[in-house]
């Protein structure tokens, strides 16, 4: 694995779109982690508020070549949120099509692009922010947000979270891909 950390950036999206642009599909996972973006954003380009003290990042990883993925690859990612939640004591669910719930509150949104390389390797990027340890307050927003921190009143390792994400992420990717063999 791959792993750059950075203090601000735009998004993490660009940053991921970009090393695949320079270098091409990659074999291992490269991850892209912001303490802070300044244009973060989700499907149909919705603004993303990245508060300090959350989880953001893009992971850029190769997939077989299958149009499955396409529909696959958010939930993958939402999945895996989940799972990694549900191991904090958190009852977490996907609020279809690429949102992580807790209580009726966003904590989580996942946003998946695949690019369409050759005929054997595709690469993906997932872009996953987590709610931590601060709640964005959105306006005019259609949800109410939450976080761990709020959830729980402990402030929570970010670190271990996201190796965690990344774990979960990479176990259900393989099994995935055995299941497409």
């Amino acid at each position: 694995m791959i792993y750059f950390v950075f203090p601000l950036v735009n998004s993490t999206q660009n940053l991921a779109f970009s090393y695949y642009e320079s270098f091409g599909v990659p074999e291992t996972f490269v991850v892209f982690r912001a303490l802070a973006q300044t244009k973060g954003y989700g499907r149909r380009g919705t603004p993303w508020k990245s508060a300090k003290g959350n989880l953001l990042f893009s992971v850029l990883f190769s997939i077989p070549a299958d149009w499955s993925y396409s529909s696959m690859l958010v939930k993958i990612g939402a999945s895996s949120v989940v799972k990694v939640l549900k191991d904090c004591g958190v009852s977490a669910y996907l609020k279809y099509p690429n949102d992580v719930f807790v209580q009726n509150k966003k904590i989580s949104g996942i946003l998946g692009n695949i690019f369409h390389t050759n005929d054997s390797l595709w690469g993906g990027i997932l872009g996953i922010g987590v709610n931590i340890n601060a709640t964005p307050e959105i306006q005019d927003a259609t949800y109410k947000t939450t976080s761990l921190k709020e959830l729980s009143g402990n402030t929570w390792d970010i670190e271990k979270i996201m190796k965690n994400i990344l774990q979960t992420l990479r176990q259900q990717l393989v099994l995935d891909k055995a299941e497409q063999k």
